[in-house]
């Protein structure tokens, strides 16, 4: 499927037919970019100049082609008229796509980038959706029209070669497309998609945390100063709400004031992250492992020797903490920590009645990849709070992770948030097709601009159907190394672009919701499901008892996970990871 900017068509009259003719244009290769409704705007001698392009399509090997679209009844008496007889603006299509065209060349050419033009041949076109091409043989069209230059409604019928006919259309300069991956990267950021991307992607993502972390602040302020005066409290929400912004936040506000804060979470990944992000003098990042070998001095841990330190010190009120933070608390219900009580002893040594200090927990019922059972203490708690708004995710990227979880709620955000690209969805029979799939993945993501790029399995690293291509955690590709690890341990972690792999028919077979869940909502961006799975088999997991036929079963998969159904060519990217 083509590249759609934007992805959905602009709102037009339906008389208009564009969005029959955008629906057309999707279904070309994906090696086309199609831009809907594209203006170019400047101001010359203090008046404003717009001009705008109903199609632009743009092809690295066929160059940039402007297409008018002229649908509903029109006519041609001294001049391109309107059904009521009111002249065309422009002097009619063919003029106006040529001007569009020129206007395209002219913003390429005074730029520092004109080079381009050597490399990327300009076209002009006119597509008539509602006239059929036997009626223009019949009539003679003006000096500036040619039926070469002319789609019609029989287009539609065999669009892609038309197209692709008209682009071949040789021009004066003798011009000759040939744009590399670094020209359409240069051409679609500096002059085609800055339309959609106003900024730079690096400075969207500051910008985006900015903005969110001040939004957070401003919903959730009442929350942190209503946990001022609570001693102790757990705090629920699904990924993406900011428990661990809020956590951090809550232990800086105690740090700040020179009171040692003890902040526990059980993923190892997760704690060197925060130690690298958040390092504050007051405030010690552990694991539950951790914290058990520091403070009962052994090189391993053990959990009845940490119990046993835990009640001498509420004893002896030798507690090193004033303050304990734990992140992603749904893990610690890990059975001896729950037999024994491990949270409830933690609480107890800074906010019993006796103690000054506090105790939160932030948790996620949805992500209990660790364990199935929920810490008694969670469920116990006296003060429970609920996060509801999402903001990591874009839009479609919370959608198709609750999808994924099995639910079909639709996502708290706030106001303003991004809707992001949906999630592609794409389909590999064995290793070889998976590797091929992962490589145009990234090649796409680097030419975007991306490079906080992380790929999940589902599975187990060794288990996963590209463990023989990766290495102690990294995917290497290009020379370039691409991390690579489970969705468990990447709990807590959030990047740019997430790829997950791994989805096969164990793995929706097996009610893994949660680890696919946890997987795809640390997705910031960009999101990609790389499924292993048959036809038959997206037949076996879509049966509803409806008895409906499914004529295309991987594409209706897709959708079910509010993803776009993607292809890739097998000779497209050469080569497995080297």
């Amino acid at each position: 499927m083509a590249i759609m900017y934007p992805e959905k068509p602009h709102e037009c009259e339906a008389y208009s037919c564009e969005e029959i003719m955008f629906d057309c244009l999707e279904k070309l290769p994906d090696t086309y970019y199609v831009f809907h409704s594209f203006k170019i705007v400047n101001v010359i001698d203090d008046t404003i100049r717009e001009s705008e392009t109903d199609f632009v399509i743009v092809h690295p090997e066929k160059g940039i082609l402007c297409l008018e679209a002229k649908a509903g009844k029109i006519k041609y008496d001294n001049g391109w008229r309107y059904s009521n007889g009111t002249l065309m603006k422009h002097n009619g299509p063919y003029r106006q796509a040529a001007l569009s065209k020129w206007k395209l060349r002219d913003l390429i050419q005074f730029s520092d980038y004109s080079y381009l033009l050597e490399r990327c041949k300009l076209l002009h076109g006119v597509w008539f959706p509602t006239v059929s091409r036997s009626y223009f043989n019949r009539i003679n069209l003006p000096a500036e029209s040619d039926m070469h230059l002319t789609l019609t409604r029989d287009s539609f019928d065999n669009l892609e070669a038309e197209l692709s006919q008209m682009m071949d259309i040789r021009v004066p300069q003798g011009t000759q497309t040939k744009l590399s991956d670094r020209d359409m990267k240069i051409l679609m950021e500096k002059f085609l998609a800055p339309k959609f991307d106003l900024i730079s992607l690096a400075d969207m993502r500051m910008d985006n945390q900015r903005h969110v972390f001040k939004r957070l602040l401003n919903e959730q302020v009442a929350l942190l100063n209503y946990l001022e005066e609570q001693k102790s409290a757990v705090i629920n929400g699904l990924a993406g709400t900011g428990k661990t912004v809020m956590a951090i936040e809550k232990a800086r506000r105690h740090a700040d004031q020179g009171e040692p804060v003890l902040f526990l979470c059980y993923n190892v990944f997760l704690k060197e992250y925060l130690q690298r992000s958040y390092p504050h003098e007051h405030i010690s990042y552990y694991t539950i492992d951790g914290l058990a070998c520091k403070l009962c001095d052994t090189p391993v841990p053990n959990y009845d020797l940490l119990k046993n330190a835990l009640e001498e010190m509420y004893l002896e009120e030798s507690f090193p903490y004033r303050h304990i933070i734990i992140d992603e608390g749904q893990d610690f219900g890990r059975e001896r920590l729950n037999d024994i009580s491990i949270i409830e002893l933690l609480r107890s040594n800074v906010a019993d009645e006796s103690k000054d200090g506090t105790f939160y927990l932030f948790y996620d019922r949805n992500q209990m990849v660790h364990t199935d059972v929920l810490p008694s203490y969670i469920a116990e708690a006296d003060c429970r709070l609920t996060l509801y708004r999402n903001c990591r995710n874009t839009e479609n990227i919370a959608r198709t992770s609750l999808r994924l979880l099995g639910s079909e709620k639709k996502p708290k955000l706030f106001e303003g948030a991004l809707i992001g690209d949906s999630p592609e969805m794409y389909f590999a029979a064995d290793t070889e097709k998976t590797v091929n799939t992962v490589n145009r993945i990234i090649e796409d993501l680097w030419a975007a601009g991306y490079e906080g790029i992380q790929i999940l399995t589902c599975k187990t690293e060794q288990g996963s159907i590209i463990a023989d291509e990766c290495s102690t955690g990294i995917y290497t590709y290009k020379k370039k190394k691409i991390p690579f690890t489970t969705c468990r341990k990447y709990k807590g972690l959030e990047s740019d672009a997430i790829i997950l792999l791994d989805l096969d028919l164990n793995t929706f077979q097996e009610n893994a919701e949660q680890i696919m869940y946890v997987g795809s909502s640390r997705a910031r961006f960009k999101l990609y499901l790389i499924a292993n799975l048959s036809e038959a088999d997206c037949l076996t997991l879509l049966n509803d008892g409806s008895g409906k036929k499914i004529k295309k079963p991987e594409k209706s998969f897709a959708v079910r996970y509010n993803a776009k159904f993607r292809t890739i060519k097998e000779e497209s990217v050469a080569g497995a990871a080297t």
